[in-house]
């Protein structure tokens, strides 16, 4: 259990949600088999939601709130973490990204930063007037570093064709940027994909977003310029998950973006 992590409901809402199922079932005397024919769902479920290994869904907590006549807690701590602050959502997010065994991204505009050079990432910082660019720059740094344990996690990457043309940095950062973009395409836990301009209007237009897989459980995290959502509610996380199968069929085979991704770095001199 490699990705296994110990719960923290004093700072984390949806670990508090999972700490007081567990209390409120024993509280009960209910199984995990008892709580899923309640719900209607696996009791397997239920012991991933104890676990910090998935998360409690809101309709979900509301059913077990009238059974157990609790004041409506276990739906109100669910609605209550659904609107939590961006900053928030953003460390969330990258604990899941730290923990998960499948990792998808979308990022338009930019390179996706998990493959992104120190100097690429140095360059963006300076160039879109980010403040405390050393304590960014270590941040992200680390989030990579992160990918590094094992098992590694797979990564299905697809990266924007307009990103690569953009020369953050100049010919020479943009040169080693996509030199690490070819070295990742060749990497057995990597897949790179370009989407090309000639792709035309498809959904990926409308922003970027990442999808994290911890032990079958999946959530998104979409940001623009300004706040970020975290995605849980299953039936969103579905909805992007269709998006990214989407890009994916507008996106260049493997071997149609490395001859792109090469002509491109040729490009810079």
């Amino acid at each position: 259990m490699a990705n296994r992590r110990e719960l923290d409901p004093d700072r984390n809402m949806y670990d508090w949600a999972a700490y007081e199922l567990l209390r409120l079932r024993k509280v009960h005397g209910a199984s995990h088999r008892v709580v899923g024919e309640i719900l209607h769902k696996d009791r397997t479920l239920f012991s991933k939601i104890e676990a910090g290994e998935s998360r409690l869904q809101e309709e979900d907590a509301d059913r077990l709130d009238e059974i157990w006549e609790t004041g409506g807690l276990l739906g109100r701590i669910i609605r209550w973490a659904k609107s939590r602050h961006s900053s928030e959502w953003r460390k969330e997010a990258e604990r899941s990204e730290a923990h998960a065994d499948q990792i998808c991204v979308w990022a338009p505009g930019w390179v996706p930063a998990l493959a992104q050079t120190e100097d690429y990432i140095h360059a963006k910082l300076i160039e879109s007037g980010r403040r405390n660019v050393d304590a960014a720059l270590k941040e992200a740094l680390q989030r990579q570093e992160a990918l590094n344990r094992s098992p590694r996690p797979l990564v299905w990457l697809y990266v924007d064709q307009d990103a690569l043309e953009h020369p953050v940095g100049g010919p020479v950062v943009m040169r080693a940027q996509l030199a690490k973009l070819l070295e990742l395409a060749e990497s057995p836990s990597w897949a790179v994909r370009v989407v090309s301009r000639n792709a035309g209007g498809h959904v990926g237009r409308d922003g970027g977003f990442d999808l994290y897989t911890v032990s079958g459980t999946t959530v998104a995290y979409t940001e623009a310029l300004g706040p970020g959502r975290l995605v849980i509610d299953a039936s969103e996380v579905d909805q992007y998950q269709v998006w990214f199968r989407q890009i994916g069929d507008v996106a260049e085979s493997r071997s149609a973006s490395i001859a792109l991704m090469k002509a491109i770095m040729e490009g810079y001199g």
